[in-house]
């Protein structure tokens, strides 16, 4: 285990292997130097627990992970215990469950802002989408999932609800994100190739009558004819 990397190094090299469709899986071996590094940090505390070696519930648990997640585990845990250490506190070892959730990566250790962040971002521009340059993809597409208009008008009652609905959609995206996945919107992964000009000028029509309607701050769900009728109405229009 190369215990010199950083949990961002781990991470992004985490990403590098996903794109490249390394399987994951673990054998005894790595639960044998998972053990160890557990031995190295909590001495009899742990091994008092759980023995010499993995009879089996720390494999069951961490089964669905790959070598260099426990890397990335194994560091998180070594800085717990420095800090712990220098708080004067006392570190205890993990539970299985608890180890295999330091195990994952997280946003920021590839480059893209935790959800508090990401959800105070959305928050902030969600009155000009288009022109904020946003700190990554994912915070823009999570945001426009949710709704801009929703972001902008929702009552006070209403906003852990809408901050848990945007957690759900930026948490999909960041593991297209770690997976290795490029995101794109979604309007762009359709082929234009595919559709008539016809087909192609009414969608552009629907979707500036829908950008210009969200601009005059009527409700995104609206469709395109409902949002023509009221952008009209709006602007003293028959």
């Amino acid at each position: 285990m190369n215990v010199t990397e950083s949990p961002e190094q781990v991470a992004g090299s985490l990403a590098t292997c996903s794109q490249a469709n390394t399987p994951p899986g673990l054998v005894e071996a790595d639960m044998d130097m998972v053990f160890d590094a557990m031995g190295d940090l909590f001495g009899a505390k742990f091994s008092s627990q759980w023995g010499s070696y993995d009879e089996g519930r720390w494999l069951a648990e961490l089964k669905h992970l790959t070598p260099r997640h426990l890397e990335l585990g194994i560091h998180r845990l070594r800085q717990q215990v420095r800090e712990a250490a220098r708080s004067g506190d006392e570190a205890w070892p993990p539970q299985p469950v608890a180890f295999a959730a330091l195990c994952e990566p997280r946003p920021e250790d590839v480059g893209l802002p935790d959800v508090a962040g990401a959800w105070r971002e959305v928050c902030a521009h969600a009155h000009e989408p288009g022109q904020h340059a946003w700190s990554h993809e994912a915070v823009r597409m999570a945001g426009a999932a949710v709704g801009w208009w929703d972001l902008r008008h929702v009552s006070p009652s209403r906003v852990a609800r809408l901050e848990k609905r945007f957690g759900k959609h930026y948490g999909a995206l960041v593991n297209r994100v770690m997976a290795g996945e490029e995101l794109t919107p979604r309007q762009l992964l359709e082929h234009a190739g595919s559709r008539s000009r016809a087909e192609l000028a009414e969608r552009a029509g629907r979707e500036e009558a829908q950008q210009r309607a969200e601009a005059a701050g009527l409700p995104h769900r609206m469709n395109a004819d409902q949002g023509i009728r009221s952008l009209r109405a709006a602007l003293g229009r028959a």
